[in-house]
């Protein structure tokens, strides 16, 4: 391989399950809300049972801006719903509301499809994303 060792594809140190807060210090610290949620969703897939579940939404995402903080509310709260949990109180808070529509997809030709298939706490937020935004693979 080049003199490529696995090492150099592997992570310096191993980290443990990555918590929607966590998430949202890497928004915070350049890492794109598309890459930041993706990779919790990815990790959140290999959550132990409920409690680990609802351990990873329960802290409070830090603020970025108005359209992150909705964004990570609706995560959480579409993440409670999906796995039959409490909705962290942290996600009804009226900074987690935008006042107006946003489509995070730059295609305007997916924007109608998004109104239809955008799930409940997204919509609840004017938040309208596809249906298989939030599916991981």
């Amino acid at each position: 391989m080049d003199g490529l060792s696995l090492a150099s594809f592997l992570p310096a140190r191993a980290r443990g399950p990555v918590t929607l807060a966590e998430a949202a210090h890497r928004i915070g610290e350049g890492t794109t809300l598309r890459e930041a949620v993706a990779d919790f969703l990815d990790d959140l897939r290999f959550a132990r049972d409920g409690d680990d579940v609802a351990d990873r939404i329960r802290e409070e995402a830090p603020t970025i801006d108005p359209h992150t903080d909705a964004y990570l509310a609706a995560v959480a709260e579409h993440v409670a719903a999906s796995h039959g949990l409490r909705v962290p109180p942290w996600t009804r808070c009226t900074t987690r509301f935008l006042d107006h529509f946003w489509w995070p997809s730059a295609t305007p030709a997916l924007h109608v499809r998004a109104l239809v298939e955008s799930p409940a706490a997204f919509r609840r937020r004017g938040i309208f994303i596809g249906r298989t935004t939030l599916k991981r693979v």
